[in-house]
């Protein structure tokens, strides 16, 4: 059992335009709290936004329901042709399992420090500030620390043309 979270609550806002005048604002039917899935092991995860769609549709705020659909229907790592913006919470001492993620993903660390491991046994460290852009690759996380919580943002946006070699030297793509 991990240590309860011990960074700042996440908000987040969202902006939008005034109907009479056009005029920008804050959005006030967007809770300004994400909702957070908890996972195994005690990893948290805060899907921030998520749209569908290219170019994204703000019109008569169409996107805000796409959003508000997809909080209720959570996707996977990937958001079907769409995007996602999340916030990634690591206990101290974690260790995600080995996964592939079919998107191309910004990383960045904004609190403590983790490791990224690689199917091919290379690593990094990332630090406060590090960032990672992640292609369609199999991976790891890892909170080096012991005693702190670690935290990463995430911008996911699906992938096209990636071909995966099986271990019987099948191709399979995405």
């Amino acid at each position: 059992m991990s240590s309860p979270n011990s960074l700042s609550p996440i908000s987040r806002f969202v902006t939008g335009h005034n109907k009479s005048d056009g005029s920008s604002v804050f959005q006030t039917d967007v809770d300004c709290n994400p909702p957070v899935r908890q996972f195994p092991g005690g990893m948290e995860i805060f899907d921030c936004y998520m749209t569908k769609g290219f170019p994204v549709d703000v019109a008569a705020d169409d996107d805000i329901r796409t959003y508000e659909h997809l909080v209720q229907n959570p996707p996977g790592i990937v958001v079907d042709n769409g995007s996602a913006a999340r916030v990634v919470d690591l206990p101290p001492a974690y260790v995600s399992p080995m996964h592939r993620s079919l998107s191309l993903n910004y990383n960045f660390v904004i609190e403590g420090e983790v490791e990224v491991l690689l199917d091919s046994g290379e690593t990094r460290i990332l630090k406060r500030g590090d960032g990672l852009v992640q292609r369609a690759v199999k991976h790891a996380w890892r909170n080096t620390s012991e005693t702190d919580w670690a935290r990463i943002t995430a911008v996911v946006l699906p992938v096209q043309g990636f071909v995966e070699s099986s271990s019987e030297g099948e191709e399979q793509s995405s």
